[in-house]
């Protein structure tokens, strides 16, 4: 399986508010800045959110790895 196929699986299995975030910074390119202004919300609060988003990223492919 290809990297980019486990990556794909392993957003899909995210909760849709992490993966929105994650689609946004990294594969639209989005700053936070821009993400807060999006969900009127602070810049602070969507760099938690991306933080807690990226683990739950990690701990999904940490899974997928193991089940290799």
């Amino acid at each position: 399986m290809t990297d980019g196929r486990v990556i794909r699986q392993a957003m899909a299995m995210l909760p849709v508010p992490h993966r929105a975030l994650i689609y946004r910074a990294y594969y639209l390119g989005r700053t936070t800045a821009q993400i807060a202004s999006e969900y009127c919300t602070t810049e602070p609060v969507v760099r938690t959110e991306l933080h807690e988003a990226m683990l739950e990223l990690r701990r999904i492919l940490r899974g997928a790895h193991a089940a290799v």
